[in-house]
């Protein structure tokens, strides 16, 4: 059960969890795009901040209906950017991907790190990054598409999750 503490407009939530000491802030941007608070920490989804239109991949194109609530330069500093994967341009789009140079870290998959290189660091699935106090970034293997298509990451090794070097500040 999700207990909402507050909202202070149609695009920002507050969050606490039963029993949970850390409340989360999640602030839409738009598509996959969502700002994210806690414990001090703060998260950039799947950064998309392109205006609408048409947008190629491969032989087919993405449209994009509207732009973001939130443009790029009043997000302010994150700490880390979460990136799904960076293949299409509705999780990473070119204003997104000029984000990526102004921040820290962007926790990704392997493919990322060698199409984007820094700041992304790869995480294989099951592996976590720890990032301020008490917050825990674990990485899922994932499937993209209709069934068939094949998985990002393996499946779950048996055994506990390996860390990643913790991240600092």
């Amino acid at each position: 059960m999700i207990g909402i503490v507050s909202t202070s407009t149609d695009h920002e939530v507050r969050i606490r969890l039963p029993g949970e000491t850390m409340p989360v802030h999640i602030r839409y941007v738009g598509g996959p795009t969502a700002v994210i608070e806690t414990g001090g920490v703060r998260l950039l989804t799947d950064p998309t901040f392109d205006p609408p239109g048409e947008y190629p991949i491969g032989a087919r194109a993405l449209v994009k209906t509207s732009g973001p609530a939130v443009p790029a330069a009043e997000i302010g500093a994150v700490d880390a950017v979460l990136l799904s994967h960076d293949q299409h341009p509705d999780n990473l789009d070119t204003s997104g991907r000029t984000y990526l140079g102004s921040v820290p870290l962007v926790l990704s998959t392997a493919s990322a790190y060698e199409r984007v290189g820094a700041p992304v660091r790869a995480l294989r699935a099951w592996q976590h990054a720890e990032l301020g106090a008490g917050l825990r970034i674990t990485a899922v293997p994932a499937r993209h598409g209709p069934a068939g298509s094949e998985p990002i990451g393996p499946a779950r090794p048996s055994g506990p999750a390996q860390p990643a070097r913790p991240v600092g500040r």
